[in-house]
């Protein structure tokens, strides 16, 4: 049933939006005269701009019911609209898409969409009636190391997950390894500690993708599970961290990646 996934989100939004009067922030058509729902999206039977789970140009129903309803991201995509497609697939079918991405750019913006779209959830009630929390899992084609083809699994959280940054929070940057990545969000798994990553910009979301990727094959060595959520913060709120307690972490890391390397 993937028959439109070469076909790009945007274009399909563009056929959609000719008949449809267009869609604005959250998936929403224009606003008319009705006091009906509050929401911050609307149902709408229109072509889905992104779909890829379906036939191209497939409505919100159809994506819907599909059993693995699925959207394509590309660099040029808009996170309001990847964003809106979300919800609206998770108002018509209670379930949550998967979102593909190949490269930086890609995934910077599928970030984007899930972080906008886990905002718009937080004020939907689901079919039990309470808000909608969504929780991710990345899956490469190919080998880690080279590939930039990723699959974010959305799945349904049992509650809101709320933290604010502090100083311990990790930050990743262009020219950070992975690996050592990946051991210290291993590490403090291990350890019962949440873990928080800051991070801006196409290539350090890529290089961080790949770190969660690779601390969940590091877990799952001892029956654990990780998955992470997405969230937008003030970064010039953000006070710089410990040296010492950076170079601590990138210590176990360093242990954690020699131990697994020989196994």
């Amino acid at each position: 049933m993937s028959t439109g996934v070469d076909m790009a989100l945007d274009d399909v939004i563009k056929q959609s939006s000719r008949g449809s009067g267009g869609v604005v922030r959250g998936g929403r058509p224009p606003r008319r005269s009705s006091a009906r729902s509050s929401a911050p999206y609307q149902r709408s039977k229109a072509p889905l701009g992104e779909a890829v789970g379906t036939m191209s140009g497939a409505s919100v129903s159809e994506l819907a019911a599909s059993d693995n309803p699925k959207l394509k991201v590309s660099g040029e995509s808009k996170p309001n609209s990847v964003a809106g497609a979300i919800c609206n697939i998770v108002r018509e079918g209670q379930k949550l898409p998967s979102l593909l991405a190949t490269g930086p750019a890609a995934l910077n913006q599928a970030c984007k969409a899930m972080a906008i779209a886990r905002k718009y959830l937080h004020e939907e009630p689901d079919d039990k009636g309470g808000p909608v929390e969504i929780v991710i899992k990345p899956t490469f084609e190919g080998d880690i190391r080279q590939s930039s083809n990723v699959s974010y699994e959305l799945h349904r959280a049992a509650e809101i997950i709320e933290r604010e940054p502090s100083e311990d929070d990790l930050t990743v940057k262009d020219k950070t390894d992975c690996f050592k990545l990946a051991g210290a969000i291993a590490g403090r798994v291990r350890d019962g500690e949440d873990v928080s990553i800051t991070t801006k910009g196409p290539v350090p979301v890529l290089v961080t993708t790949k770190a969660i990727a690779l601390a969940q094959e590091y877990v799952a060595e001892e029956g654990l599970s990780l998955s992470f959520t997405v969230q937008f913060r003030d970064l010039e709120a953000l006070q710089p961290r410990d040296c010492r307690r950076e170079a601590a972490a990138e210590r176990h890391a360093e242990r954690h990646a020699e131990r697994h390397a020989e196994r």
